[in-house]
């Protein structure tokens, strides 16, 4: 059996405390200087060796699977470019394969669809400023799923999807086994957490910055058989199709989707962002739109649950306070 793992690297970007008084006054609205203190506080002990871990692997033929946010690349072409120019070497030369998914690996999807393909777009785009290889595999953010997110991933272009194992859904199938989505077209799925013994098993990491519960590198694991050749085995045999028709996220995300919606501030700060992409869709600055994408990370959401709830209010009331800035931006 082939076990796949698939690596998280992601930088949180900070957005700025924006009050009131500062609307209307070009206030930028991510706190740079803070989110570069948040890495390099953290680089040394904790990133570095993790990402030398993965160069390991890479050196030993061991071609492991790794998503990187595009501000997580960034941060880190300004932090070690040295470090950067290796992955780049191992990425290009295919010894470390990479998978898409959302450039600032944001909830986006839970906001809007339409926002949620607009990065989706992105971190393929921005990808090719680091690396020359474009990834064929996706998976979104917490591993979010369901058939609507297939449609759009297969229309930019993606071979597959990794999706979330369900039980109910699997209606007594194994989940290591290999799915088709849900789709007009064919586009195939690969389930994470299987547990099919005679399959595969893909497992979901946290090298940086995610919220996979497992942040356990396995440098012992080497496949064989790409990812991505998987499906050309089963070629000429018809796969059962994965049906979903509301969002699933992987049980090795360290929280669930409520935590992130559910409570009226959470719903007030996302709707408003829908509402603005919506009906802003002359909105073409790309720092305006990364504004809109970073909004929906996990971790600022998170910041407005209600078990932090002063703090959380002050979120919320700051984050409306930039969207209403962004809002009067275009209606000048």
């Amino acid at each position: 059996m082939d076990n796949y793992q698939i690596i998280h690297f992601h930088h949180p970007l900070k957005l700025k405390n924006l009050s009131f008084l500062e609307i209307s006054k070009k206030a930028k609205h991510i706190d740079k200087e803070a989110s570069v203190d948040a890495f390099n506080l953290q680089y040394q002990d904790n990133i570095q060796p993790r990402l030398r871990t993965l160069l390991k692997m890479a050196d030993t033929q061991r071609n492991p699977l790794v998503f990187f946010s595009i501000s997580f690349l960034e941060q880190l072409e300004s932090t070690d470019p040295d470090m950067l120019l290796e992955l780049q070497e191992n990425v290009n030369k295919e010894k470390i394969s990479l998978i898409g998914s959302c450039a600032y690996h944001s909830f986006s999807y839970l906001c809007s669809h339409e926002l949620f393909k607009e990065e989706a777009m992105l971190h393929k785009k921005l990808l090719k400023k680091f690396f020359q290889p474009s990834p064929e595999i996706f998976i979104n953010t917490a591993c979010l799923f369901d058939d609507e997110i297939a449609n759009i991933v297969q229309q930019l272009g993606y071979n597959s999807i990794v999706a979330t194992a369900n039980t109910w859904h699997l209606a007594g199938k194994h989940s290591g086994q290999l799915y088709r989505a849900n789709t007009t077209d064919d586009f195939n799925i690969l389930l994470a957490n299987g547990d099919d013994k005679e399959g595969f098993q893909i497992s979901l990491i946290n090298g940086y910055g995610s919220a996979y519960a497992s942040n356990q590198i396995d440098d012992q694991i080497k496949n064989d058989v790409k990812i991505n050749q998987l499906f050309i085995s089963t070629s000429g045999k018809e796969q059962p199709v994965y049906a979903v028709s509301m969002p699933l996220t992987s049980p090795s995300w360290q929280y669930k989707i409520p935590d992130y919606t559910n409570n009226p501030l959470q719903k007030a700060l996302l709707q408003q962002i829908a509402d603005l992409f919506k009906n802003k869709g002359n909105i073409k600055d790309p720092e305006d739109l990364k504004v809109l994408m970073l909004l929906c990370q996990p971790d600022h959401l998170m910041s407005i649950n209600q078990f932090s709830k002063d703090n959380g209010y002050n979120k919320f009331i700051s984050s409306m306070n930039i969207l209403t800035d962004l809002s009067l931006k275009y209606n000048n």
